[in-house]
């Protein structure tokens, strides 16, 4: 049997031929993997409050190419990922904070290089978890590990935080 490895995250997994995603690096089986986690958040409530940050830690770990919806997604996840790492704000806000950010329809957001390494933590990790309490525990380990292999970006990053939550002045 043929085996893959997602450029994400370096999971290697047997070849399944399942659908790829569209606007992220992962590979099918990987892509996979993903679904389930999702699944598990959309339809079991004690997984759910740490939904956005599950997202958020896969998206900036297998980042796409350089298309502007894949730009503006990844700038998005990285966003809300500072926020809840850095600034201890609550996932279940995250798609408030992302309606937010795009409030102004920025045009300031542009291509991050990824780093070599995107944190040793993967979704498979995460799916591991025998129940919400270790899912959560995994979840946030994930984030921070995604969070941290950003590092050189983080200036940036912090910048468009500051830039699209700012308030206007009254």
């Amino acid at each position: 049997m043929t085996a893959t490895t997602c450029p994400g995250c370096g999971l290697v997994a047997p070849a399944t031929g399942g659908p790829f995603p569209d606007e992220c690096g992962a590979s099918a089986e990987c892509w996979g993997r993903y679904g389930e986690l999702l699944a598990r958040s959309y339809t079991v409530a004690e997984y759910r409050h740490v939904h956005q940050l599950v997202v958020d830690a896969y998206i900036a770990q297998h980042p796409g190419g350089g298309s502007r919806r894949e730009v503006q997604g990844l700038a998005l996840c990285l966003m809300t990922l500072c926020l809840f790492v850095e600034d201890g704000a609550d996932p279940r806000e995250g798609a408030a904070l992302h309606k937010q950010m795009m409030a102004g329809r920025p045009d300031y957001f542009h291509r991050l290089e990824p780093p070599p390494r995107l944190g040793p933590t993967t979704a498979v990790d995460v799916l591991a978890a025998r129940d919400a309490v270790e899912h959560e525990r995994l979840s946030w380990a994930w984030g921070r590990d995604v969070w941290r292999s950003w590092e050189p970006h983080h200036a940036t990053i912090r910048r468009w935080n500051t830039r699209a939550l700012a308030r206007p002045e009254t």
